[in-house]
């Protein structure tokens, strides 16, 4: 069986798998910014406004959903 492993890129929604400044885990959020092994997420509220960016490594994202 082989498993295949989608890699996080920009406009991809994710979820942060740690604490992240004044972010808990589980938040959502929407990569902005794609630095290879690190990724800049969005977190927005409910309405789309920005509250927050944050440099996350790839390792500390769960992808939900990719951009199509």
């Amino acid at each position: 069986m082989t498993v295949v492993k989608h890699a996080i890129a920009e406009h991809d929604f994710v979820e942060l798998l740690d604490r992240v400044g004044r972010w808990d885990a589980g938040i959502k959020g929407t990569v902005v910014r794609d630095y290879g092994g690190a990724k800049l997420v969005e977190i927005a509220d409910e309405r789309g406004a920005s509250l927050d960016f944050v440099q996350v490594l790839e390792s500390g994202l769960k992808l939900i959903s990719k951009y199509s």
